[in-house]
C-alpha cells in the first residue's frame, strides 16, 4: 500500500500558527522586559520606563528609547570627542573610554550593564516557563 502525504501549508506557516506568531513574539518581548527591569540602571527610573515593546520581522523588540540607553547598556563612560567631558552638545558624537560605569543600586540593586545577559543568566528558566505556559493557554 502506497500513501502520498502532502502538506497543505508550508512548514514555517504551520510553526507560526502553532506558536501564536506575532502575539507570542510580543508576549516574549513583554516578558523579557518585565524580567530585565530589575537589572536596568534606575537612578530616576527614566531608562526603564522609557521603552517600547513591539514585533519587527520575526523578533520581539524591547527598545530603550532614552538617548543614553546605549551608553548605560555598554557600561563604559563615554565622553565628548571635542571636550573630553561626559556632557556633549546636541548632535555631537561621543567616544567610549576604558572606564566602567558605576551603577547605583539604590532603586535596582541588581542593576548592571548588558542587563539582558544578566537576566538570561538568572531568569532563563522563569522566562521559558512563562512562554511555554502562554503557548499552552493559546493552544
Amino acid at each position: 500500500m502506497n500513501v502520498d502525504f502532502h502538506w497543505n501549508k508550508p512548514i514555517p506557516q504551520i510553526v507560526t500558527e502553532a506558536t501564536g506568531g506575532n502575539r507570542t513574539l510580543l508576549f516574549m518581548a513583554q516578558e523579557a522586559k518585565r524580567l530585565m527591569t530589575p537589572y536596568v540602571p534606575a537612578k530616576n527610573m527614566v531608562l526603564s520606563a522609557n521603552t517600547s515593546v513591539y514585533v519587527e520581522g520575526n523578533a520581539g523588540i524591547v527598545h530603550y528609547k532614552s538617548p543614553y540607553a546605549n551608553f548605560q547598556y555598554q557600561g563604559y563612560v563615554m565622553v565628548s570627542r571635542i571636550t573630553g567631558s561626559p556632557f556633549a552638545r546636541h548632535g555631537e558624537s561621543k567616544v567610549v573610554t576604558g572606564r566602567k560605569l558605576n551603577h547605583s543600586g539604590a532603586r535596582h540593586p541588581l542593576a548592571t550593564a548588558e542587563w539582558n545577559k544578566a537576566m538570561k543568566a538568572a531568569k532563563m528558566d522563569a522566562y521559558t516557563s512563562a512562554v511555554q505556559a502562554y503557548i499552552r493557554r493559546r493552544g
